[in-house]
């Protein structure tokens, strides 16, 4: 994925990443990172997506994802993302327009106005939001978020308490953030109905969070 004006962080920029290991019915078929590199007011966001799944040596499915966005002081200035589902790509690009968003995706141009949190998940700000940017479809995708409470979840292999959030609406997806707002898990249904679940190899959790070892 190529950088642009408006993606592009500056070489000074010390990243954060988090690492989640990703299975289908609990059996390892991929992994989803994201690094964020923070620059005074600016933030700068890359996520890669990637799942095999094969028989024996027959792939049955495959999708390769790529977005990087710009942000400052919490507002999205720019995002570009491409999909590589079985061979069939899409790209979504948005781009700041004074107190909105121009959206690009494979169905047309759009302009949005107001704020938009991408589905990307690491952003805890989703879960104050009714409507996202659907970074596959290039859509804006009408959510309500629900608190299901508090949870014991395994993240980086230890006991930790999380918050669930459970998507309804155009999207069916859950979602765990820490005390401190930090992305910690994921769980949704695939398109065959198989359970896709995202496993927290990585996900920056202080040692004063962490139940047991």
């Amino acid at each position: 994925l190529a950088a642009g004006p408006g993606y592009g962080e500056p070489l000074s920029c010390k990243s954060e990443d988090l690492v989640f290991k990703v299975t289908r019915n609990g059996v390892p078929v991929g992994y989803h990172s994201v690094s964020l590199c923070r620059d005074g007011k600016e933030l700068f966001a890359k996520a890669k997506f990637e799942i095999k799944v094969k028989f024996f040596a027959l792939e049955l499915y495959s999708v390769e994802y790529l977005s990087q966005s710009h942000w400052r002081n919490g507002k999205l200035l720019a995002l570009h993302s491409r999909t590589n589902e079985n061979g069939t790509v899409s790209e979504v690009t948005a781009k700041r327009l004074n107190d909105g968003l121009q959206i690009t995706g494979p169905n047309g141009t759009e302009k949005f106005q107001g704020e938009l949190i991408p589905t990307n998940h690491w952003n805890i700000a989703v879960t104050e939001s009714s409507r996202v940017l659907n970074t596959i479809t290039g859509n804006v995708n009408s959510v309500r978020m629900r608190d299901l409470g508090l949870e014991s979840v395994i993240a980086e292999g230890h006991t930790i308490k999380a918050r669930r959030w459970a998507y309804t609406g155009d999207l069916d997806n859950e979602v765990w953030y820490d005390h401190d707002g930090q992305w910690v898990k994921m769980r949704f249904q695939g398109k065959d109905g198989s359970t896709i679940e995202h496993v927290c190899q990585r996900c920056l959790i202080p040692d004063d969070k962490i139940i047991n070892r």
